[in-house]
């Protein structure tokens, strides 16, 4: 349902780029992901492969240059743990139920609706947690 190494370093990295525009003072440039990586020692292609993730999905703005790098795109508050997760593709949508030879309907009719009972229901869990939450 969630893959939660990516997960992690997304929200890891998020973390840094607010922290970092809320300390920068005149809001300063963006956070490169090399900064990142080197920081937390994750692999750089992997950090960046996330943040460029993050941007694709309007979570983050991304400029080019000297000056350049991540900045959030919105406010810590409209910014969700699900926002974040959904967007590196950490958060698998759809039925992971299989259906099985010989299965009886009524078993993997019930296996269907419990994996999307909980797919919904973690879905309302991250969306209700923010960025905000986690630097606060």
């Amino acid at each position: 349902m969630i893959r939660n190494k990516t997960a992690t370093y997304a929200l890891l990295a998020l973390y840094e780029i607010a922290r970092h525009q809320r300390d920068s003072a005149l809001g300063g440039g963006g956070l490169r992901a090399g900064d990142i990586a080197a920081r937390h020692k994750l692999p750089k292609a992997y950090a960046a492969k996330i943040l460029s993730q993050l941007a694709g999905a309007g979570v983050l703005h991304s400029d080019r240059g000297p000056h350049g790098g991540f900045k959030l795109n919105r406010p810590i508050e409209e910014i969700s743990l699900f926002d974040i997760f959904s967007g590196v593709g950490a958060v698998e949508n759809g039925n992971k139920s299989e259906s099985v030879k010989g299965l009886p309907s009524s078993v993997q009719i019930t296996m269907t609706r419990a994996y999307g009972d909980a797919e919904k229901a973690l879905k309302d869990i991250f969306a209700k947690v923010h960025l905000s939450d986690v630097l606060s």
